[in-house]
């Protein structure tokens, strides 16, 4: 395939994959991007820049970020450092751009959706909540039944008899399964451990062409604690940025992003 020239482009209008050197027109690095599903990433990225552009931050915060930054991904050494900015071709503004991303967006999204974090956990609770149950599981109705009343009368150990009978992968956990999402689980068994106790264990009963043996180990109620009250800020403003995406793909233009401190618009 022959290499694209810029014989007859503008300056204005060359696109540089490393500082001075001009490849392509801007007409072939949208060609590109369109091809390879890069203009996804590069809405996201516009998103993100208009964002971070409305949050302030104080110099010396800045700076610290940027020196943390270059510490970890280049040491200490001046040469080295030199050397990993050169490999990107970025200057001292796009270190302070890039280590004080994150920070930005994160101070953004509190300001923009404290207020709904509330409403969003309480929306995806069933989503957060966790459950340890243990499992039996055979093809068998007779040796389930048998098994239960082992377990549920006889005071057999459940990891023993999982271990020697059940027909699935939780033999390598001793019939353990989880903490995982509660909601992970099959619906026949979520609605059995939603409401059960701990310790209880359910008659036999049939998914598709398995029959279970289940006790509820531990139920564990998601709560809106720190990390989840920040998993939750990034939800939504994963869900805004989401949008301005899709507005900028299918060709419009984006509301202005919302200043911190200014009233915002319903």
């Amino acid at each position: 395939m022959a290499q694209p020239t810029l014989s007859g482009v503008a300056p204005d209008r060359a696109i540089a994959l490393a500082p001075g050197k001009p490849l392509l027109s801007v007409e072939e690095a949208n060609r590109l991007i369109l091809r390879h599903g890069l203009n996804r990433e590069l809405a996201r990225a516009q998103v993100q820049e208009a964002v971070a552009a409305v949050v302030p931050l104080a110099p010396e915060e800045e700076e610290a970020l940027a020196s943390a930054l270059m510490e970890s991904e280049a040491g200490n050494s001046p040469a080295g450092r030199q050397a990993w900015l050169a490999a990107r071709g970025w200057g001292p503004e796009d270190v302070l751009a890039i280590a004080s991303l994150a920070e930005r967006l994160r101070r953004w999204s509190t300001w923009r959706f404290d207020e709904e974090v509330e409403i969003r956990f309480l929306d995806r609770k069933d989503d957060l909540d966790r459950v340890v149950y243990s499992l039996l599981r055979v093809s068998d109705r007779a040796l389930a039944e048998e098994l239960y009343l082992r377990v549920r009368e006889e005071g057999a150990s459940f990891r023993s008899l999982a271990e020697q009978f059940s027909e699935g992968p939780e033999t390598e956990t001793g019939g353990l399964i989880g903490p995982i999402a509660l909601t992970a689980a099959h619906p026949e068994l979520v609605k059995r451990l939603r409401v059960g106790r701990e310790g209880q264990i359910w008659p036999t009963f049939a998914i598709g062409d398995v029959w279970l043996v289940v006790r509820l180990e531990r139920l564990l109620p998601a709560q809106l604690d720190a990390p989840t009250r920040a998993q939750m800020l990034h939800e939504l403003f994963e869900r805004w940025l989401g949008e301005q995406v899709e507005v900028l793909l299918q060709g419009g233009e984006p509301d202005p992003v919302p200043v911190p401190g200014e009233a915002l618009v319903p």
